[in-house]
């Protein structure tokens, strides 16, 4: 019941409804004992939406609940449109006061032709078929005299019995009787079945509780089964299948709480005019391969499109991965017997070869570090003949540039922001040269972040677009701090660096906060440019990785960033969620 309302209601969302208009009402149906007040229950539920509170189609789940909804006798309640579900195709009416519960029989009847003055527009029944039960038993066992048809006490198993007593009339040439848990306790019955003669077949409806109203195991239909263990047995439910039964024509009972909101929807979108009727729910041939094998039943005899479970193994299915694990054991000893002798031949070649090739990658280990020396004193030394010139060069076109003669400061402007981006692709370098090599001569110094901003940003004012406004939101508590200002400066320089290179028109702001604890600092640059694809977040930090090739830059800057915050203990992140530009977030330890 649960796993049905659950399935109906995620439907209903699913749909496109609001939920929260489905209305749960419980019947609190707890024992077969207390049958006789359930209509007046349903009665008490239905008053309360009658009038201005009735609902557009009401859904009743539950065989009970279903039986004291059709004893309904008020007109206005008969002309609810009701829609049914995890009911059967049979039922029966809540019993009269005036009945003893344990010897009662009521007449069985059917939802699809007994109940024309009530409004059912939909839903799903499940079918008993005592049909195709009573032919497997005809088909299987011919000499069958005589049928015994077990239930238990409870509602449902009442109203098995009525329909099972009702159909039986349409087979004469059978004796029959009932097993009924109403009033039979376990060991009665199990005294009755080990009686039964040979020329006996039971059937199956339910066995779940017992005559004092309590629950019993369902281990109990074991012991039904040893009470005659030759005893061929047929379900019409269900129960017993994978140990007792031999089998039957059973419901196939499933979640249709979905169905059941589809159909809701369709009959409340419609305005009523979408009627579907109930539907029956198809049923299937299941038997117990087990039982099959030990009452010697030929499976060819079984109806077509029969499931069969608990199939006997046989010897290899049964041993399958024994013998498999075995063989490959046995293939493994023998492939490394062989290997074996093969190494133990080989070895000492081998153990030539690896001492000579030891020595080569010695030298070629002194090779490569001679050369990575070399390659960083020629990065420093080709950094200083290339800045020297590249400054005087700089110097020069600045002095142009505040010449203001016409066309002259334009050009001047040109050869002074490429000079810059050459420089910075050389400083870039000669970083990354210098942190691969651990040479990073910087030591901890008490650093006012406001100035170390405000250097930061006069590093990359070449970068501004016009278009561009520059906010910086500087600590709150602006004391100096112990910290590596030049690998700290080195960030925050690249960091703006890109902000003003990728942003056109906009805002940049670059905030700095002390985070709870006072151990860390973070330092936030944001703009309003390009922004990241979220699958390039993660590659724009790997060497040379550019996103634009038209925008000048060797694609090094975020590339530093990183390696500078894993030497100084911190993180450079983007934060996804900002999606109006990028927002890059530096964290660092203060070493205070």
């Amino acid at each position: 019941m649960a796993s049905t309302l659950s399935a109906f209601v995620d439907a209903f969302e699913r749909l496109g409804s609001d939920p929260d208009k489905i209305v749960v009402e419980s019947l609190n149906c707890l024992a077969y004992s207390e049958a006789k007040t359930w209509k007046e229950r349903m009665a008490a539920i239905l008053v309360k939406h009658t009038g201005d509170n009735e609902p557009g189609v009401v859904v009743v789940l539950g065989q009970e609940a279903w039986s004291a909804f059709l004893s309904q006798e008020n007109p206005e309640y008969k002309k609810m449109p009701v829609i049914c579900g995890m009911v059967s195709r049979n039922t029966i009416l809540t019993p009269p006061d005036s009945v003893d519960l344990d010897r009662w029989m009521p007449e069985s009847k059917d939802i699809l032709k007994d109940f024309p003055d009530f409004n059912i527009v939909g839903g799903y029944a499940y079918q008993y078929r005592l049909y195709e039960n009573i032919g497997l038993v005809k088909k299987l066992f011919p000499f069958t005299r005589e049928l015994v048809f077990l239930s238990d006490n409870s509602f449902g198993g009442v109203n098995m019995q009525a329909f099972v007593k009702s159909e039986m009339a349409e087979y004469p040439e059978y004796s029959f009787s009932f097993l009924d848990g109403r009033v039979q306790s376990l060991v009665e019955v199990s005294g009755r079945l080990a009686g039964l003669s040979p020329h006996c077949v039971l059937l199956c409806g339910t066995w779940r509780v017992g005559p004092s109203d309590d629950f019993v195991l369902k281990s109990t239909t074991y012991v039904l089964r040893d009470a005659n263990i030759d005893l061929p047995a047929f379900t019409i439910s269900s129960i017993g299948l994978g140990h007792w039964v031999l089998g039957g024509y059973v419901p196939d009972y499933h979640n249709l709480g979905a169905e059941l909101a589809q159909e809701c929807l369709d009959y409340l979108q419609s305005g009523g005019k979408t009627v579907m009727g109930v539907r029956l729910v198809d049923g299937k041939y299941l038997f117990d391969g087990t039982r099959l094998e030990q009452l010697e039943i030929d499976e060819t005899l079984l109806p077509a499109g029969s499931e069969i479970i608990n199939v006997p193994e046989t010897f290899w299915s049964e041993y399958k991965k024994v013998i498999i694990a075995t063989g490959i054991v046995i293939l493994f000893l023998i492939g490394g017997l062989t290997v074996a002798v093969i190494h133990i031949r080989r070895i000492r070649k081998y153990r030539r070869l690896l001492e000579a090739k030891s020595q080569e990658l010695a030298k070629a280990k002194d090779v490569a570090e001679k050369a990575s020396e070399m390659k960083t004193t020629f990065i420093q030394n080709i950094n200083h003949e290339i800045r020297t010139p590249l400054n005087a060069i700089v110097g020069f076109a600045q002095v142009f540039a505040n010449a203001n003669v016409g066309p002259m400061k334009k050009y001047a402007s040109i050869i002074e922001r490429n000079s810059n981006d050459l420089l910075k692709l050389i400083g870039d370098v000669v970083e990354l040269s210098n942190l691969d090599s651990g040479e990073t001569d910087d030591t901890p110094q008490p650093v006012v972040m406001s100035e170390l901003c405000s250097t930061a940003l006069r590093q990359v004012e070449s970068k501004i677009n016009d278009d561009v406004e520059f906010v910086m939101i500087p600590l709150a508590d602006d004391r100096p701090r112990m910290m590596y200002r030049h690998l700290v400066e080195l960030v925050i320089v690249n960091l703006l660096h890109n902000a003003f290179k990728f942003t056109i028109s906009g805002t940049v702001t670059l905030q700095c906060d002390i985070l709870p604890g006072g151990k860390k600092m973070r330092v936030t640059v944001t703009d309003t440019g390009y922004g990241i694809p979220a699958d390039k977040r993660d590659i724009i930090f790997e060497r040379f990785t550019k996103l634009d090739e038209f925008k000048q830059g060797g694609g090094l800057g975020l590339a530093i960033c990183r390696t500078v915050a894993n030497r100084l203990g911190g993180v450079v992140t983007i934060d996804p969620d900002y999606t109006t530009g990028s927002k890059f977030i530096f964290v660092f330890p203060l070493l205070d």
